[in-house]
């Protein structure tokens, strides 16, 4: 969460680490349920977390998170990844009520 700027969750919010490697229907179950989400070993699985994301509506909240910490290492809205994703990158769900209190003041 630190490199892509943002609270992944804050207060008595819960965190679930998701593998990347699950079938739809179970990836589908287990982020409807969580608050925010960790998902790790995207990989060749990037489009089909993408969907699941997108049609939980939640594609808004999503980071995409690649090589974290290295130098080359690129953060960037999930709606903006590439369709391909190295296996050990990362894509962070943010909670709702985090989103709402992090967004830019004008």
């Amino acid at each position: 969460a630190a490199v892509a700027g943002a609270p992944l969750v804050s207060r008595n919010q819960v965190l679930t680490v998701i593998p990347g490697p699950l079938d739809e229907a179970n990836l589908e179950a287990r982020l409807a349920k969580s608050e925010a989400a960790a998902i790790m070993k995207v990989g060749r699985h990037l489009p089909k977390i993408r969907g699941v994301i997108e049609k939980l509506g939640r594609l808004d909240r999503a980071q995409y998170v690649e090589r974290a910490t290295m130098a080359d290492q690129k953060v960037m809205p999930l709606a903006d990844a590439p369709d391909t994703a190295p296996y050990f990158s990362m894509i962070l769900v943010r909670s709702p009520e985090d989103v709402e209190t992090t967004e830019p003041q004008t």
